[in-house]
């Protein structure tokens, strides 16, 4: 087994899946409980970090001063119905950057 590290913060329920893969589950609720293992994700030195879509944000701006960096992924995932396409949205933004249009159209 590698030495990489595997993450996932979010709900209990939604958790599940990624414990029986292995991943190190974070359970939070709410921002306030989510900020509550940000020392402890940023001290663990994971190469992935799965979350919920609403803890994204906080997270990935946790490890801002660390974009230059190749790991740790920090990957989004819906888990209510308003939040799919967030994701796509986001990458869809960050082609358009790149390419100075959107060639994802």
């Amino acid at each position: 087994m590698s030495d990489s590290r595997l993450a996932f913060v979010g709900g209990e329920e939604n958790s599940l899946c990624f414990r029986g893969m292995g991943f190190d589950v974070y359970v939070a609720y709410s921002a306030e409980e989510a900020k509550g293992f940000l020392p402890l994700l940023r001290r663990s030195n994971y190469a992935l970090i799965f979350t919920e879509w609403k803890f994204y944000s906080l997270i990935k701006d946790h490890f801002e001063d660390q974009r230059s960096e190749a790991l740790p992924v920090i990957l989004g995932i819906p888990t209510r119905k308003e939040e799919i396409g967030k994701g796509s949205e986001f990458i869809r933004e960050l082609v358009r950057i790149a390419a100075g249009s959107d060639i994802t159209l």
